[in-house]
């Protein structure tokens, strides 16, 4: 049985290397010593010609015969691969590994449900997920998708809905009964709110009042990049809290949140995506994917 090196084209090694940002990254990913990740490399600038990176002690970085050999060979390898991937599907059922981000929050309340349903159907699929409330980069992170609630960033990704999600401002009664209730959202500005830092603007909290947009600008001395932490501290009375409704929702029926301010609530849902680089050569085993994600997410609008 010939070994992973053999099989590996040089192309594939520098596609590897400029995705991870690093040599000691593609061949812990290729499962070769970096010195033999390096050795590709150079015989492929060697073959062309030409030099595709700039190497110091710090960084990699393209030249622009780089960039455009990366470009190029990422979509012919993609290709490569999904025509393998069409051909073998001829015969055998729908295969293939994906690597999937998601917020922490909302995969540890609905992903874990839609992966082993979809394993059901598809189990010569295999999925690693990866919750992390950071945004991180999906080409250069080694994603195949990222799973994004919110206000998207300008990118070349490829953006498809999946759902939406209502947003509500919470408090717990404890925390009502000691310090009163806000009965408009200027009043926020005299109580503890807690912020999701994740956020460009954090402490500034949409609302509407008349048809039209009002943006409040908020205090407190708690912020975190997660949803549930801050739900938690507001669960013990801490403050105010703006979330959206998943978070929320078993809180408020079992009476340990009460929604407030529910007349001002900006009416715009808060929308879900999945993002993923192209839409013209999309693997077999992350289209199926996305389709059962968006099966169940409109499910629960």
């Amino acid at each position: 049985m010939k070994n992973q090196q053999s099989l590996l084209d040089d192309r594939q090694v520098f596609v590897a290397v400029v995705r991870h940002g690093s040599f000691t990254a593609a061949a812990r990913e290729l499962e070769l010593t970096t010195a033999a990740v390096s050795r590709r490399v150079k015989a492929l600038e060697a073959r062309l010609g030409v030099r595709l990176l700039n190497r110091t002690t710090r960084r990699l970085s393209l030249t622009d015969a780089g960039q455009q050999y990366y470009e190029d060979m990422s979509r012919l390898l993609l290709e490569l691969q999904q025509t393998e991937e069409r051909i073998a599907g001829l015969a055998s059922e729908p295969s293939g590994s994906l690597r999937i981000t998601a917020p922490l929050s909302f995969g540890m309340r609905y992903l874990g449900e839609v992966i082993a349903n979809f394993h059901a159907s598809y189990p010569a699929i295999r999925i690693e997920l990866i919750l992390d409330d950071t945004l991180r980069d999906i080409v250069s992170s080694g994603y195949d998708a990222a799973i994004r609630i919110g206000k998207l960033q300008d990118s070349t990704l490829v953006a498809r809905r999946l759902g939406s999600f209502r947003q509500l401002v919470c408090a717990s009664p404890e925390y009502l009964a000691r310090h009163g209730e806000p009965r408009t959202p200027q009043e926020l500005a005299d109580h503890e709110c807690l912020h999701y830092t994740n956020l460009e603007s954090p402490r500034d909290w949409l609302f509407e009042s008349g048809g039209k947009p009002l943006r409040v600008r908020t205090s407190g001395s708690f912020g975190a990049n997660n949803g549930d932490v801050l739900c938690d501290a507001a669960l013990h009375g801490m403050g105010i809290v703006y979330l959206p409704a998943f978070i929320a929702d078993r809180y408020l029926q079992d009476g340990r949140l009460v929604t407030i301010l529910g007349k001002y609530m900006d009416s715009t849902p808060l929308e879900m995506f999945a993002l993923y680089p192209t839409r013209s050569f999309m693997p077999a085993a992350l289209k199926l994917f996305l389709q059962a994600l968006s099966e169940s997410c409109s499910s629960r609008e």
